[in-house]
């Protein structure tokens, strides 16, 4: 009755009284307690809801307000009463809701490839978006690891057939080089679940058409997302593309049409489920299309500030020097694994404020240096990415969220230098959690 149009800002307690499945829908109902009003100090929420038959997802809700974890994290969560929530918010269960909850979830992770395939051939549809609505699906649960995609599913559930050139090379028994080809494509296709703007969602998708531009007639803004797209998909590494350009490895991808559109979904997807408000980055440089608090990969922010270095797939390092912008990108994450990293390597990276961070330069820095005068004379604009691990809980590699331009406020030491940063926007709430968590 009250899930969208209500606006009654005094409201502090929301009763939930029927069953919710759609993460849409629940944080639509949210909304109606979430205005700020005088004398109103906090919202109250009572979900009376309990399970309803064997099909129904509580994973869906609590995943929603996490933002998207994984069902490994999330059930962490439900055990340990939601410890990284927010400072100011709660979620209590009682004992034996927190077991249904559980028991739910675990049930959740034991989906079979082959009862999503049975899923995915239920409900009848080809467009990603209309089937996460349908089944209350999250899009992680498609993409569990890169094996999988949604062109995959479909093509084992039968909902599409395969293109001309597929069906030629089965017909005359040959080698199926086509179908390796789109796998090996398509084993990639993941890498875009981060993207959370609606530009970048846009230009990946106008980039994928086959009416799309040369290289060489775009603007430098389009080109820069061509890079992006070029370089996220690794085309540069493809067996039948090396020492090939940037047009020749888009005619590639466009030349599978599931692959591409599957892109364009995966993309669309993500900026409209999009948990922060990306901002541009107030720098000259309209040309790059980087926005603070939208999230990226090593490639992405590489290719949107024309770094050529070693080469954008060869850098490991968590800063990069990109003279043709003079930006200097800081690529921090900050819950180092030891294992991965040594004793010199273990910078001491974290918030202090929403607004202030602590940063560790790379132990061999010297003041003196050209990389340490550039830190501290103010020599470069400082654009600063942070992710929390490395590594997901499902073992995929975490992306970077760009926190923004920061300004030098003071330094001390050196190999490593540690300098003092402040942001000109505050980070998000969530990412300050984890940003200032490590600082104890």
């Amino acid at each position: 009755m009250f899930n969208e149009g209500l606006d009654v800002p005094e409201i502090d307690t929301i009763l939930l009284l029927r069953p919710t499945q759609s993460p849409t829908v629940f944080l639509q109902q949210l909304g109606r307690g979430l205005r700020r009003a005088p004398g109103k100090a906090v919202l109250t929420v009572l979900d009376f809801i309990g399970q309803q038959h064997r099909q129904f997802r509580f994973d869906v809700k609590y995943r929603a307000l996490l933002g998207g974890v994984g069902r490994n994290r999330l059930q962490r969560e439900v055990e340990e009463e939601f410890p990284t929530l927010p400072s100011g918010c709660q979620v209590q269960l009682d004992r034996v809701s927190q077991d249904i909850v559980l028991a739910n979830i675990r049930s959740q992770l034991g989906f079979t490839r082959k009862a999503l395939v049975q899923d995915v051939r239920a409900h009848g549809t080809t467009a990603l978006a209309d089937y996460l609505r349908a089944s209350g699906a999250d899009i992680r649960d498609v993409y569990r690891d890169t094996k999988d995609s949604w062109t995959g599913y479909l093509r084992s559930a039968q909902l599409i057939s395969s293109e001309s050139v597929f069906e030629q090379v089965l017909a005359a028994r040959l080698v199926d080089l086509a179908t390796v080809s789109e796998k090996r494509i398509l084993s990639k296709v993941s890498r875009f679940l981060h993207v959370d703007d609606a530009e970048r969602a846009e230009a990946y998708g106008r980039l994928l058409l086959s009416a799309s531009p040369r290289y060489e007639e775009m603007d430098l803004r389009t080109k820069a997302f061509a890079r992006m797209l070029y370089y996220s998909l690794e085309l540069q590494k493809e067996p039948s593309l090396e020492g090939s350009d940037i047009d020749t490895g888009l005619d590639y991808v466009r030349s599978f049409p599931w692959v591409a559109s599957e892109i364009a979904q995966i993309t669309a997807i993500g900026a409209d489920s999009s948990r922060h408000a990306p901002k541009s980055l107030g720098m000259d440089l309209a040309y790059v299309p980087v926005q603070s608090h939208a999230t990226y990969t090593r490639q992405e922010i590489l290719a949107a500030f024309a770094f050529s270095g070693r080469g954008i797939g060869n850098h490991r390092e968590g800063v990069a020097w990109c003279p043709e912008t003079g930006v200097d990108a800081f690529l921090v994450t900050l819950n180092k694994d030891e294992s991965d990293h040594s004793p010199t390597t273990l910078y001491k990276d974290y918030a202090i404020s929403p607004d202030i961070f602590h940063w560790e330069s790379q132990s061999r820095t010297t003041a003196a240096s050209a990389d340490g005068r550039r830190y501290v004379g103010g020599g470069s604009n400082v654009v600063l990415f942070t992710r929390a691990a490395a590594k997901d809980d499902r073992g995929m590699t975490m992306q970077y969220t760009c926190l923004g331009t920061a300004r030098y406020v003071d330094h001390s030491g050196e190999k490593p230098i540690a300098i003092t940063w402040k942001l000109h926007r505050p980070m998000p709430a969530d990412v300050f959690a984890v940003a200032n968590a490590v600082a104890v």
